[in-house]
């Protein structure tokens, strides 16, 4: 009933994105290889990306690229829809569907950004390595349980902000912790074993691994990632809408 509406909000906050723009929607490209082209110049000569000590500067390119896929757009999903329900009180005041459509529509609006990211990054491996396996194709599979992750957290971080308006700055702030406590500048396997068991705990962790298993070293992850991953976006989803039930009704009173 609603799918039209949802499918309307998402293309319009991915337009209206670039719409003011020279560049438009090439920013959705262009920001991210700026941002993985700073990491590699600064990393790339002493942290060791490959299997075997190669740590060529382009190699650790493509190594940084596949591991910000998700988080990029994890990141934009989480800042920008923790405050969507303040940003569009507009909608929530004269509501008639669904305001969990509201934090959806960002989380969709950030993979369509992260899918022309994926098509640019298999261009630049294929130009770099002249390979790309098929494993690349089962990111179809796993790009739905990332949207429900997603929208399991921006659910939960768009809620609690209508009534304490400081989760916005606090999201910021663990978004920058998460970063540097995800494997995705630098080589899970050059961590100590205690250090790599408790970031095996982070799903991202198992997300960073399953997306650079299927686009950079063309193999499949392993079963503990994907399972541990699934579970994860179950239980935030659950969290999310058990949250978001019990107290949606007076999100219109405090806006």
């Amino acid at each position: 009933m609603y799918r039209y509406l949802l499918k309307s909000l998402t293309l319009h906050d991915f337009q209206s994105q670039y719409s003011d723009s020279i560049l438009g929607f090439f920013w959705s490209i262009l920001k991210p290889l700026a941002l993985i082209g700073i990491y590699t110049v600064v990393f790339s000569s002493f942290i060791d990306s490959g299997k075997g000590g190669d740590s060529k500067p382009l190699n650790y390119g493509l190594y940084v690229f596949a591991g910000m896929l998700p988080w990029l757009s994890i990141q934009e999903s989480l800042q920008r829809g923790s405050t969507v329900f303040v940003d569009m009180s507009h909608l929530v005041k004269h509501h008639v569907f669904p305001l969990s459509l509201l934090p959806l529509h960002i989380v969709l609006s950030t993979v369509i950004s992260q899918s022309i990211a994926i098509v640019v990054y298999l261009i630049f491996q294929w130009t770099l390595t002249g390979s790309i396996t098929f494993h690349v194709i089962f990111i179809l599979v796993v790009i739905p349980f990332q949207i429900l992750f997603c929208f399991g957290i921006t659910l939960v971080l768009a809620t609690l902000n209508v009534f304490l308006r400081d989760i916005s700055h606090l999201t910021t702030t663990l978004l920058f912790v998460w970063f540097f406590t995800s494997p995705i500048i630098y080589p899970l396997e050059r961590l100590s074993g205690l250090l790599r068991d408790i970031l095996w705990l982070n799903p991202l962790t198992s997300l960073t691994v399953i997306y650079r298993d299927l686009l950079l070293f063309g193999r499949f992850p392993t079963a503990f990632a994907v399972i541990y991953f699934a579970f994860s976006s179950a239980l935030v989803v659950l969290c999310g809408f058990t949250l978001y039930r019990r107290i949606h009704r007076v999100i219109v009173d405090w806006i």
